[in-house]
């Protein structure tokens, strides 16, 4: 019986002990490009998904028709592989708070698609606008393409 509540213990500590992954779905998006800002539409949801336990700013990102359009198509892989993609090993490079106590920082990262054999990664910069434990948005572009960049308002998923 003393093992059985040891095991019991130990269950729960583990439970206690690991954290949620928090996603957000995106609300609104926009594209700007040349300079100017416009509504942007894509087919399904945009999906981002933060653990608590990966290094800060990462983020797994889902959409497929987004993903495709962030890195243009260049990755020549399968559709499949276009579907999600993992923000990870991100480097901070700028943080504020802003009046309404909004925390904004921006890494710079790697954006890795990998599905199967299929694999291909882009250097991107990535701003999240957080509050309260919340992510209200995401900024993204490309870091060779200062241009081209995806903005997106955020809701937690429920």
């Amino acid at each position: 019986m003393k093992k059985f509540y040891t095991l019991l213990l130990s269950i729960f500590m583990v439970s206690v002990g690991s954290a949620q992954i928090k996603t957000f779905v995106a609300d609104k998006a926009w594209v700007n490009e040349a300079e100017e800002w416009s509504d942007f539409q894509y087919a399904g949801k945009i999906v981002f998904s933060f653990n608590p336990n990966d290094e800060a700013g990462s983020v797994r990102i889902g959409n497929y028709d987004f993903l495709y359009d962030f890195v243009e198509g260049r990755g020549k892989l399968a559709k499949a592989s276009y579907s999600s993609a993992a923000f990870s090993h991100p480097k901070k490079i700028a943080s504020n708070t802003d009046k309404q106590g909004i925390l904004n920082s921006t890494y710079e990262g790697t954006l890795i698609f990998q599905a199967g054999t299929d694999y291909y990664s882009v250097i991107a910069v990535v701003t999240i606008l957080e509050k309260d434990d919340n992510v209200l948005g995401v900024q993204m572009r490309l870091k060779e393409n200062k241009r081209k960049e995806f903005a997106f308002s955020t809701k937690p998923n429920s």
